[in-house]
């Protein structure tokens, strides 16, 4: 296992957990202290737009200064931010912790990206396996931490925030030591199946391919983000206690990882855009005729986990031709990436 994972895939599948656990506990508390759909989503609002802006300022950083120097520093950063997650007792508390996460999280997605497209690339990683183990380690950090997000700030809200304190602090010391042992390469070794190409990518018309998926990405996301909306009213309709309305809202996270896992095996979507358009349309009819169904718990469910899978298939497009590059750039191109992101979770 440790030929094809090593511990920056763990950090991408550790603070994701740690994401969705912020997010969900801050949207969780924010319910349980009685505000608005209103007020919870312009407080979801300033935090997308803190990490946009974070993507596209701090995102590069790695450029100029070195990946792992700055995840270190980042990682520090936040935990110390951390602490003010025990001291909870007003709203205007969410709007900070809100502001700060997401800037660190801004920061670190395309840090990580342009770390792992950089060094693997150099190793004689084929881009498709360094971008397929990467979404697999955050997507199912994102199951953990979306289902047990709502649960622990309910029931034992300390976790969330020691996890986070403990996590980020042994990253700082872990990534600082193998600074002095490697610098700012991966060693490995990597599995050969790594290292085998599967298609050549068709480096004139990468900037094309880009903003065609991007941009596709962008309305997918709409999609995928329309039914997490799904999330407060559901609370209200349905009577269900907020420490277990995370286990329904997972299922958009499960059909994020599952279609990673789907594409992970079955690489027809490499270098072939025909072959990749055709698939996000069936995937984008699937996802459409699910919003026609009753308004009931398991059809939630079906309607987030094919959602999901919307967003999924054209993320996985944008990532892997916006990481492609043949310029020293790959910080700016996760940034870019990841602000897409953010904006997707904003509107």
């Amino acid at each position: 296992m440790k030929r094809y994972f090593h511990a920056f895939n763990f950090y991408a599948f550790s603070f994701s957990i740690l994401l969705y656990l912020l997010t969900s506990a801050i949207n969780t508390k924010a319910a349980d202290w009685g505000l608005s759909y209103v007020e919870i989503g312009l407080i979801n609002f300033v935090g997308c737009a803190f990490y946009v802006v974070s993507a596209l300022i701090f995102g590069r950083m790695g450029d100029k200064v070195g990946f792992k120097r700055s995840l270190s520093n980042g990682m520090f950063l936040m935990a110390i931010s951390l602490v003010f997650g025990f001291f909870w007792t007003l709203p205007i508390h969410l709007v900070i912790s809100v502001i700060g996460m997401n800037v660190f999280f801004g920061f670190f997605f395309p840090s990580i990206e342009g770390l792992l497209s950089k060094s693997e690339k150099a190793a004689g990683v084929d881009p498709s396996a360094t971008v397929i183990r990467f979404v697999l380690s955050w997507s199912a950090g994102n199951v953990v931490g979306m289902a047990f997000g709502p649960f622990l700030i309910q029931k034992i809200p300390v976790v969330v925030f020691t996890y986070g304190i403990t996590l980020s602090l042994l990253g700082t010391l872990h990534i600082r030591s193998h600074i002095k042992r490697f610098g700012e390469t991966l060693p490995g070794p990597f599995h050969d199946r790594l290292k085998n190409s599967l298609s050549e990518i068709d480096f004139p018309k990468i900037k094309d391919y880009r903003r065609v998926y991007r941009f596709t990405f962008l309305l997918a996301g709409i999609i995928y983000t329309s039914g997490m909306a799904l999330f407060p009213k559901l609370i209200s309709s349905t009577g269900i206690p907020l420490e277990n309305v995370g286990f329904l809202t997972v299922g958009a996270n499960i059909g994020v990882f599952l279609s990673f896992v789907f594409m992970s095996f079955f690489r027809f979507w490499v270098g072939s855009p025909r072959i990749s358009f055709l698939t996000m349309i069936a995937v984008f009819g699937a996802a459409t005729l699910t919003f026609f169904l009753p308004e009931t718990a398991p059809t939630f469910f079906l309607a987030t986990l094919f959602s999901g899978a919307t967003y999924a298939v054209p993320y996985i497009f944008a990532i892997f031709y916006g990481l492609n590059s043949r310029e020293d750039d790959h910080g700016k191109q996760g940034g870019i990436h990841e602000s897409m992101v953010g904006i997707i979770f904003g509107v």
